[in-house]
């Protein structure tokens, strides 16, 4: 972090805004650089008063939904292509690629929401979401929601804690852990929920059907 904090205090603040925008555009498109670094940068920015916090904000926002838009669109357009090479080949592995199927099978599009709390399988989820052809505005509701929370909570708490960045860098790595259990435990929850009212429809059918039989 203290190298891109040192290439950026050197820019004028749109070309701060400018090269944000680029990184997390790259973090979209599955570069291993982390997001979360790139966003506590804004804040602590912000709070060095080079750049607005709240536009800030807005520039990062905008840019991770560009960036996992491209994703979802790329496995979308050339999924296939794209997997036939050797270097996506060496990314996204058969063993990943059968892990995030499971995913689906098991959360469906809710796993758009959760991926965006999986910094290693977060590219490769949003591919296979167009890849396996989940419908582009559940994607984009799915992942706005998600931005929604990971995006202003790192911008926001870098510049308000920007004395303690470490520990805010400590704090976001905790606090992305927890966002993701919650997650699966609402996930989990609503399945449940589902399986149960599935499981007394089909007892409430079975009851005339049973009576006829009977009589």
């Amino acid at each position: 972090m203290e190298s891109l904090l040192t290439h950026l205090t050197a820019l004028t603040p749109s070309a701060v805004y400018l090269t944000l925008t680029g990184i997390l555009l790259l973090c979209g498109l599955g570069m291993p650089i982390p997001e979360d670094i790139s966003l506590i940068s804004a804040g602590y920015l912000a709070y060095l008063g080079l750049i607005d916090v709240h536009r800030g904000f807005a520039v990062c926002f905008a840019a991770v939904l560009a960036g996992d838009t491209a994703a979802f669109f790329m496995g979308r357009w050339f999924g296939q292509r794209v997997l036939a090479s050797v270097l996506a080949r060496r990314h996204f592995t058969p063993r990943k690629q059968l892990r995030v199927r499971a995913y689906f099978r098991k959360y469906g599009s809710k796993m758009v929401f959760i991926a965006r709390f999986l910094p290693g399988l977060r590219f490769s989820i949003f591919f296979s979401a167009g890849m396996l052809h989940v419908r582009a505005a559940v994607f984009f509701i799915y992942d706005t929601l998600a931005a929604a929370i990971s995006v202003p909570a790192l911008v926001y708490l870098a510049w308000y804690f920007g004395e303690r960045i470490d520990k805010v860098l400590q704090h976001a790595r905790r606090t992305e852990h927890g966002i993701l259990i919650l997650v699966v435990i609402v996930v989990a929850v609503l399945l449940i929920r589902s399986w149960r009212r599935r499981r007394k429809a089909r007892e409430l059918q079975r009851g005339p059907a049973d009576q006829g039989r009977t009589e």
